[in-house]
């Protein structure tokens, strides 16, 4: 199913070449299939995008155009756009002495991020706010702060930022009760020109720590994260580059505020994301289980902060790849260290019209 699904990109990237460059340059776009998983050699990935190999660093291989510098890691699922870190579904291989990167990557991750553009036609009119867990859930929970609260508390903050900008905003709950996965995607699925942003916290290793964000893994593409017994055969959505949008302009500037470690953005397939018919994300701020982090999650200076984060991400995402905002509200969609609109890239709209599971 996977090397299926991947021919059909493949054949989809053919179709872009010719649109977009010579005739000469078809030829040069050489695949091949690894483990039953088709990849492109990454020569060819920086020479479509008219990358020039750039000084690395903690042994990644860098390359960039302008202000963008792409860093890689040869035998890891590591991506970065300048310093912030993506989480590719495969990871990059070695193939008869050269760099592979798998097909489905190239075609849902690198192209959309490296190649965004702004949708008119998208709107944007409501914020779905999900503080996970609630009630007799309480999340992870640790000396230093229970998850269900902390979640609750960064959304009650999240909520009056962005109804000041001009949002409607819809609480999946706004006190201490519970709901069900399914009860929290109904009632985004109920609400049209909408967003969906379910906050959480993390628990681990003492010494876990950091910031990272999810959205649903691609159709084709298996994920560590699964809640679900449901794998290759559980499609993508129509979504797919808003996900990343939404996600990429969330994450940057919560990294960007904190300071936290970038965990990255991941792709995942909670229940919450699976069958959600809105681009949504699903934000991990930080580990109540570590001793420094759990202490800061659980005060309301920092949960500002993780508010401020989340409602510049989504202003930003709103300006960039949807109808702008009034002039009042758009000053605070200033372009961070990476670009954030992933929507509508020339490749992501081929997909999106041609893959609808």
């Amino acid at each position: 199913m996977i090397s299926r699904f991947c021919h059909i990109l493949l054949l989809l990237l053919a179709m872009l070449l010719c649109m977009v460059q010579p005739a000469e340059a078809q030829e040069k776009w050489r695949t091949s299939s690894i483990e039953g998983v088709d990849y492109v050699r990454l020569d060819d990935v920086w020479k479509f995008y008219r990358f020039t190999p750039r000084e690395g660093k903690d042994g990644c291989l860098s390359y960039g155009a302008g202000k963008r510098t792409i860093s890689i890691r040869p035998g890891r699922q590591d991506f970065y756009v300048n310093n912030f870190r993506y989480v590719l579904s495969y990871p990059v291989r070695m193939l008869g002495g050269e760099l592979m990167i798998s097909a489905v990557d190239m075609l849902k991750l690198v192209d959309p991020v490296l190649r965004p553009r702004y949708n008119p036609n998208n709107k944007l009119r409501t914020i779905v706010i999900d503080p996970g867990h609630g009630g007799h859930d309480a999340g992870a929970v640790s000396a230093y702060a229970r998850e269900k609260d902390c979640n609750l508390a960064v959304a009650l903050k999240l909520r009056r930022l962005l109804q000041k900008k001009g949002f409607r905003v819809v609480m999946t709950r706004d006190s201490d009760y519970f709901l069900t996965l399914q009860q929290r995607v109904d009632i985004a699925n109920r609400c049209p020109d909408s967003i969906f942003v379910s906050i959480h916290h993390n628990s681990g290793r003492r010494a876990a720590d950091g910031i990272e964000t999810f959205t649903l893994a691609p159709h084709g593409t298996t994920s560590p994260f699964a809640r679900t017994r449901r794998h290759e055969d559980l499609a993508g959505n129509n979504q797919d580059s808003e996900n990343i949008a939404l996600a990429t302009a969330v994450h940057s500037r919560a990294i960007l505020s904190t300071k936290a470690t970038d965990r990255g953005i991941q792709r995942a397939r909670f229940s919450v994301l699976c069958t959600i018919r809105r681009p949504a994300i699903l934000f991990e701020g930080g580990f109540v289980s570590n001793p420094q982090e759990g202490r800061l999650i659980s005060s309301p200076h920092y949960q500002n902060k993780l508010a401020e984060s989340i409602c510049e991400g989504i202003v930003s995402y709103h300006a960039t790849v949807c109808q702008p905002l009034p002039a009042k509200a758009s000053k605070m969609a200033t372009p961070g260290k990476v670009r954030t609109s992933v929507s509508g890239s020339r490749l992501g709209s081929i997909l999106n019209r041609s893959n609808t599971k």
